[in-house]
């Protein structure tokens, strides 16, 4: 009963003392509500008994904001050996992060948004029958300085949102929850040797079973509330990668449907200027879809401590730059007076300040197709169709270059590894 009811003192104490030590953030964070944005930092995956050197160089860029993607902390694994944690030893590693001196320099000086990936969560498996879910939620968002009042802690999970900057360059900020309302993965009963044969490094199967869902019904209408709200820029933060879906790991394409949902949602949007950023796979890499008709760049950033050469090696027909496998963190950069449309620049950048790789595009080039804008669109799935019926049911595909080409039925369209989706009839 007393060594209870110490833990009992010690999270309460914890709480506080985050709190306290986060309430001047918060102020610093409404004052960007009116400021024009240019430098959005990004990462994920560190951990808290390391030293966290990247800080250092995250600051070092100046930017306006940093969104954290998750596993800011590692609290049920050492790295090597997983455990179920408890409600105390959370607040203490999240305390334990709020001590280091390379953090607390980056939070002096950095307004913060943040959502959690499995290790910060709490559970590695990471989904909704987590029993702990709603007291780590309470101990997130005492970390991050969310007020008392605020609607998120009423919400069934950590999502939010933010609009930053004046009615012409207004930058959104969407952080999704892949964690609260998540459904259980399938597993790949395939042993470890052939999954990686086909470049496959988790131990996951797409699930096409519509009862499964990602972020749960409240947070997809939420989502869907948020995605109408008009903004220049609009950045979906996700600690799971969404585009790349050959892993196997905790990621988007486990739930195919789920996936596709999301695609069609921002295809819907009619916005331009809509960016997907990641973290959770301990490298970094840039991947291009445009499935759903929009063409999606997605910026994964992770390993602020520590970087796996092997996730790295598994396949990702998506990718466009990378992979980069050093410490790193995430940039988008905005040139607001480029013409005729703001000039956007995705980058990665090391923990001694240099630059992994680089892409930029206009603004104006994150548009939905005017050629299949209003279709619904048929995301390709892994594995793909190794033989087809003959039947002519003509399909409009879309390339991973961005081109358009008819193909005789579905299945025909997605043998084809170039292709990444398609909608019913001849391309016009």
């Amino acid at each position: 009963m007393i060594q209870l009811y110490g833990i009992v003192i010690f999270f309460l104490m914890g709480s506080m003392a985050i709190a306290d030590q986060q309430s001047a953030e918060q102020v610093s964070l409404q004052q960007l509500s009116s400021k024009a944005i240019e430098r959005i930092a990004f990462g994920s995956c560190a951990k808290q008994w390391r030293h966290q050197a990247i800080w250092d160089s995250v600051i070092a860029t100046r930017p306006d904001l940093f969104v954290y993607l998750g596993d800011a902390i590692y609290a049920d694994t050492d790295g090597k050996t997983v455990w179920d944690v408890s409600q105390g030893q959370l607040a203490g590693d999240w305390q334990r992060l709020a001590d280091k001196p390379d953090f607390q320099r980056a939070r002096a000086k950095i307004p913060f948004m943040a959502t959690w990936d499995n290790h910060d969560y709490g559970t590695h498996a990471g989904g909704a029958e987590f029993k702990l879910k709603q007291a780590s939620k309470t101990i997130f968002l005492d970390f991050f300085g969310e007020p008392a009042e605020s609607q998120r802690r009423q919400r069934d999970g950590v999502y939010d949102a933010k609009i930053f900057g004046p009615a012409d360059k207004r930058v959104q900020v969407i952080l999704l929850d892949t964690k609260y309302n998540r459904s259980a993965f399938k597993k790949d009963p395939s042993p470890k040797k052939a999954r990686l044969v086909k470049g496959k490094v988790g131990g996951y199967l797409p699930d096409d079973d519509p009862a499964k869902t990602m972020l749960g019904d409240r947070q997809w209408r939420w989502l869907e509330e948020q995605l109408k709200k008009p903004a220049e820029v609009h950045l979906i933060a996700s600690s799971i990668q969404v585009i790349p879906d050959q892993k196997g790991m905790n990621e988007w394409g486990n739930f195919p449907r789920e996936r596709q949902r999301l695609f069609d949602r921002i295809a819907k949007t009619e916005h331009n200027g809509i960016i997907l950023l990641s973290g959770n796979v301990h490298f970094a890499e840039l991947s291009k879809s445009d499935a759903g008709a929009y063409p999606l760049y997605e910026l994964t950033s992770s390993g602020m401590t520590h970087v796996d050469p092997s996730y790295a090696r598994a396949a990702n027909r998506f990718r466009i730059a990378g992979p980069f496998v050093e410490h790193n963190f995430g940039m988008v950069e905005i040139n607001w007076e480029t013409k005729p449309s703001p000039r956007i620049s995705l980058s990665v950048i090391d923990e001694n300040g240099n630059t992994g790789f680089s892409q930029p595009f206009s603004q104006s080039d994150l548009k939905a197709s005017d050629a299949m804008d209003k279709q619904q669109m048929v995301a390709c799935t892994e594995p793909r169709p190794q033989v087809c019926t003959q039947d002519y049911r003509p399909v409009c595909a879309v390339r991973q270059d961005g081109g358009f080409n008819t193909y005789s039925n579905g299945c025909s369209a997605c043998s084809d590894p170039a292709v990444t989706g398609y909608r019913d009839g001849t391309c016009e």
